[in-house]
């Protein structure tokens, strides 16, 4: 059998080409690791951020609990207060009756 001869590209081409190619290679990892840096650096952010927030939200409960807390008081003092106003009027409508009934005589 006949040998054939190798058509195309030499040797030096090909071994230019795969330099090139590893190069390009490099070149896209060196921008993907720089994106990945990128989006390290987001997402620390973004934790930290989540973190504040939720310290931020842990401190609005807790006030919210303490005006709760206070709200209840203050209906329960504004409930007394009434009672203590309509045993007051009550009174004062026994005076009036009995003021009417004294100056009948």
């Amino acid at each position: 059998m006949k040998k054939q001869k190798r058509r195309g590209k030499t040797p030096l081409k090909d071994g230019k080409m795969v330099v090139e190619a590893l190069s390009d290679i490099n070149k896209e990892i060196k921008v993907l690791n720089q994106e990945k840096t990128k989006l390290n650096s987001q997402l620390k952010n973004v934790d930290s951020t989540l973190s504040n927030s939720r310290e931020i939200e842990k401190r609005l409960q807790e006030k919210i609990a303490t005006l709760s807390k206070k709200e209840a008081l203050l209906k329960n003092r504004q409930k007394k207060l009434k009672e203590k106003q309509e045993k007051v009027s009550e009174k004062l409508s026994k005076i009036q009756k009995i003021k009417f009934e004294l100056g009948d005589i």
